[in-house]
């Protein structure tokens, strides 16, 4: 594999010393800021007081070409290019999900378990952003991945630097939106100026996978706005398809937030998905209820989790974490490491693979300046089952898309989906036969399930099921998306929205008007009677 310097992108062949520390000691060595943020594990060998003298090393005590080759597997962990996300956790709850995914990384790598590489193979890179300086020091991506004292904090992860006392914002999303916009005026970049964001790093990746609430104020109002400029500022190239963003937004649950803050969340829930839908392709929506009442058996082993995460949170984001980690899998390189450990054999699911086959089953208007994000609702179901049958199929089709499903959803008003069955390969190989014969895309299409029959339109109702071999694994799950089901939980925050709008004269319902057209772009496409 060609070696690229991620600080000059000069590749091998353009380089005037033959190993990549040489190169660096060479060209950068009065770069040290840049060496110490790309190359943190080169530094020492870098500015090592006796390689002042760059011509002094022998040319016969070299390794040969063949000799300095890192291994494939080592090669692929340490490029980022070509891994599955760029994860960025908008606000409070973006950050306690980033801290749970790094730490469930660090539980699996620290326990010796082979699953580590799926989190190895398929973060290219990562990074909190946050109005509150209180929230990110508690992390552990603060406190333990980066060491970072609150100096370090202000300008590699805040939002609005030097424009406000870095409190939050305070359940408003326009103050979250103002303050984002502040970081990109004049000349201003801070993606390539100040952000714990590699702007090589998020190219390097399949996608961008933003992660926030919707409800509060930092990740409702700021997530719209830096992806609109990462897409801009970051992504602008002349590909014929722009890499996809996502957004994994979390709702609160009716009996907490909800009833605390009146109407605003659920104002701030409406508003927060409309605007995100205008500048990301998908958005799965995790709903808190259901997140906590998910059966045990996919809550994931996260060591830590409880001295990082608030109590209210470390229940609910283990399971958001499992669908995160199998919808990563699924694009580690299958020959990461060829002898002995982790090897990912079957259908290779990419990012788009979720939500593309459905953008062209929305209406023509022309009165409709964007088509919004793909909805879509998150499943995630798990059989013990020794041997399968019809029956035993059915069941798992049942635990996920009803028992273990991450947001209160219907599924006979989604418009299809993407589904993905994976285990171990004594039991894959007996499923394997049922995929490749149409019987679990017949099962998840049946009447009691997905309803496909049920359409009314010339356009049909469609499943697509992958399958996977993990050897690490004992059980069979069923990792899915549905496409723009109705949800009850959406349309309780619609109705509350739709009424201050309707009958409101304060800034709030003025700030509702503004953004209406979103508003009912997207919620007008939930529902099967909306499909073209």
């Amino acid at each position: 594999m060609t070696s690229l310097c991620k600080i000059c992108m000069a590749q091998e062949r353009e380089w005037d010393r033959r190993t990549l520390v040489e190169h660096v000691r060479d060209a950068h060595g009065d770069e040290p800021e840049s060496v110490e943020q790309v190359y943190p594990e080169l530094c020492e060998e870098v500015f090592a007081a006796d390689a002042s003298d760059k011509g002094s090393t022998d040319d016969r005590s070299r390794p040969t070409p063949e000799e300095s080759t890192e291994t494939p597997s080592d090669d692929l962990l340490d490029d980022s290019y070509g891994k599955k996300w760029f994860l960025i956790g908008v606000g409070g709850a973006g950050n306690n999900i980033l801290d749970a995914i790094l730490l469930r990384r660090e539980t699996l790598a620290e326990n010796n378990e082979r699953r580590a590489r799926i989190w190895e193979g398929g973060l290219a890179g990562y990074g909190p952003l946050n109005t509150n300086i209180s929230e990110l020091e508690q992390t552990y991506y603060a406190q333990e991945e980066k060491g970072y004292s609150r100096n370090d904090l202000l300008p590699n992860c805040i939002i609005g630097f030097g424009r406000h006392d870095y409190a939050g914002a305070g359940y408003r999303w326009d103050i979250g939106k103002q303050l984002m916009e502040a970081d990109f005026e004049g000349d201003s970049d801070p993606f390539r100026e100040r952000w714990d964001m590699k702007a090589e790093r998020i190219q390097d990746s399949q996608a961008v996978m933003f992660i926030h609430s919707v409800t509060k104020g930092t990740g409702c109002g700021a997530t719209p706005v830096v992806a609109d400029r990462l897409r801009s500022d970051v992504l602008a190239d002349n590909t014929i398809v722009p890499k996809p963003l996502f957004s994994s937004v979390v709702i609160p649950s009716e009996g907490t937030e909800y009833s605390e803050y009146g109407g605003r969340a659920k104002v701030n829930g409406v508003v927060g998905l409309a605007r995100t839908s205008r500048a990301v392709d998908a958005i799965i929506p995790f709903d808190n209820t259901r997140l906590e009442n998910v059966q045990a058996d996919i809550r994931p082993r996260i060591d830590g989790l409880e001295e990082y995460n608030p109590p209210q949170f470390t229940d609910v984001n283990r399971p958001l974490v499992a669908f995160l980690e199998a919808f990563t899998m699924s694009s580690v390189p299958q020959f990461l490491d060829r002898d002995a450990t982790m090897s990912i054999m079957g259908d290779v699911f990419d990012p788009a693979d979720s939500f593309r086959p459905v953008e062209d089953k929305y209406q023509l208007n022309p009165d409709v300046s964007f088509t919004p994000a793909v909805i879509l609702a998150p499943v995630l179901g798990r059989s013990r089952a020794s041997s399968f049958d019809r029956s035993k199929l059915e069941i798992l089709v049942r635990n996920a898309l009803f028992q273990n499903k991450l947001a209160e959803f219907d599924p006979t008003t989604a418009w299809g989906g993407t589904f993905l069955v994976y285990g171990p390969s004594e039991k894959m190989d007996e499923i394997s036969e049922f995929v490749a014969d149409g019987t679990l895309t017949e099962i998840i299409s049946d009447k009691e399930f997905l309803d496909a029959g049920d359409v009314a339109g010339i356009e049909t109702v469609d499943v697509h099921v992958k399958q996977l071999v993990t050897p690490d694994l004992d059980d069979v799950h069923l990792w899915g998306t549905l496409w723009n089901p109705e949800m009850p939980s959406l349309a309780d925050m619609y109705d509350r929205a739709q009424r201050l709008k309707q009958e409101g004269s304060s800034e709030q319902a003025e700030n509702v008007r503004e953004e209406w057209d979103a508003v009912k772009a997207l919620f007008s496409s939930l529902g099967r009677e909306n499909m073209a």
